[in-house]
């Protein structure tokens, strides 16, 4: 899997968050229509498991989500329409899931610690913008620690979708 730099992070995220309301809205719709899937468990059924704890952080998940959408697309570029069933995604993120709990720990905020995994950079953008939304709140810094995780899933769920379905736009 290709390591995004952080020159590519900046970038894609620059160009995200330079598009009009209405070129972001083409952008999401467009993606939810060729990724049915995909677009109905990032931006449907995660989302949900956060506004419980936070609507703030769900809110701060849904434009970050947004971002991370974006910068793979910049980067790796567009996925296949419909390229992974939702069976696959639910198969995948019980894989990852317990691959991510054997290999990783837990910080004092409740992230996930960085050990090698993939997209530091843009984990670390993620953390940024987390943090400084959480502010000193526990309560946002509980919320912020399910939202960081959850965000991570998302980030390690699109490198295997590039990695197994555009092998050749990844190495």
């Amino acid at each position: 899997m290709k390591i995004l730099s952080k020159a590519d992070v900046f970038n894609a995220i620059q160009q995200a968050r330079s598009l009009t309301e209405e070129q972001a809205s083409t952008f999401l719709s467009k993606f939810c229509q060729d990724q049915p899937a995909i677009g109905q468990m990032l931006l449907a059924g995660f989302p949900m498991a956060i506004e419980s704890q936070s609507k703030k952080m769900c809110q701060v998940f849904m434009d970050t989500c947004f971002d991370v959408i974006y910068v793979y697309k910049q980067v790796f570029g567009e996925l296949p329409a419909n390229v992974v069933s939702a069976q696959w995604l639910h198969q995948k993120m019980t894989s990852m899931e317990g691959d991510i709990k054997a290999q990783t720990q837990v910080n004092e905020h409740g992230q996930v610690d960085l050990k090698d995994q993939a997209q530091i950079e843009l984990l670390e953008f993620i953390g940024l913008v987390i943090h400084e939304t959480a502010g000193k709140s526990h309560a946002q810094q509980v919320a912020g620690g399910i939202t960081y995780n959850i965000l991570f899933m998302v980030t390690r769920l699109l490198d295997n979708i590039y990695e197994e379905f555009m092998p050749d736009t990844v190495h």
